[in-house]
Order: structure tokens, then sequence, then C-alpha cells
């Protein structure tokens, strides 16, 4: 033991150097990984953050979405319905009331071509249908219908694209 201490004695400057150095790099590894650690966790609350924000966003674009939705059909449900309640007019010759449907929420429905379009030399056959299935009055209000739910869509359309805006 006498040679330690002789060591000890004779070294101790160096000793306490080696000490102060283990002590001052155990100090700075703790500060570093204090600040890397509270570093790490404002990252992930910030993305926790943005992420929250992104899913709101998404459920607040997806009810407006489900309402503009909700909104076109009921629309074109009454319209719709307001068409099927249009009787023929027999004073006109069957053709449809314009002046009682003026009154109602229908949009205008373009007019007719003044003259058919000429047809095509490939052209396909016709099917054969019996005559009294498909009239006059049926296509006119299969076009009515078919019109109403273009102006339907393209105004859904419209709505949705603004939402996103």
């Amino acid at each position: 033991m006498n040679w330690i201490n002789r060591f000890l004695l004779t070294n101790w400057s160096h000793i306490f150097d080696a000490l102060l150095l283990t002590m001052a790099l155990l100090c700075g590894i703790q500060i570093g990984e204090s600040r890397v650690q509270r570093s790490w966790d404002e990252e992930k609350q910030e993305i926790a953050q943005i992420q929250a924000k992104q899913e709101q966003h998404v459920a607040d674009v997806r009810q407006s979405q489900s309402q503009i939705t909700q909104e076109i059909s009921r629309e074109f449900t009454k319209k719709s319905n307001l068409l099927a309640d249009r009787q023929p007019d027999d004073h006109v010759g069957g053709v449809c009331n314009v002046h009682a449907a003026g009154r109602s929420d229908l949009s205008s429905v373009s007019k007719a071509p003044a003259g058919a379009a000429p047809t095509r030399t490939d052209s396909l056959p016709a099917p054969r249908r019996d005559p009294r299935e498909m009239s006059c009055e049926q296509l006119s209000r299969d076009a009515a219908q078919t019109t109403l739910m273009l102006l339907e869509i393209q105004r859904w359309y419209e709505l949705q694209s603004k939402v996103l805006q």
C-alpha cells in the first residue's frame, strides 16, 4: 500500500485533472441530452399539432361536402317532384304548360333546336319497340328529368370545387 500512497501523492494533480475532466464530460453529456430531449419533445408536439389541424381540416371538408350533397339531393328531389307534377296542357295540344312551370322553383330548361341534326351514314338501326311504349310525352319527361339532373350535378360540382379551394 505504500507504493499506492506514493503514486497518489506524486501524481495527485494529474488525477485531480482527470476527475475534473470526467465530471465536465458527464455534465456536458447530461446538459446536451436534456437539450436534445427538449428539442425532440417540442418537435413531436409541433408535428402532433399539425396532424391534428390536418385531421380537423379533412373532417370539416368531409362535413361540408356531405352537407352540399344532401342539400343538392333534397333540391333535386323537390324539383323532380315538381317536374313530375306538371300535367300536359290540353289547350296547346299536349305540350307542357310553360306558364304553370314558370311559377314553380324549377330551373329553366333550354329550348329544343329548330331542326334535327343530319343523320349519319353509319348509324345503328333503331331497336324495335312497341310505339305505344314510347310516346312524345314520355320523351319530354325524360328529357326534362335528364336536364334537371345535369343542372344539379353541375351545381354540386361547382359547390364541391369551392370547398376544396
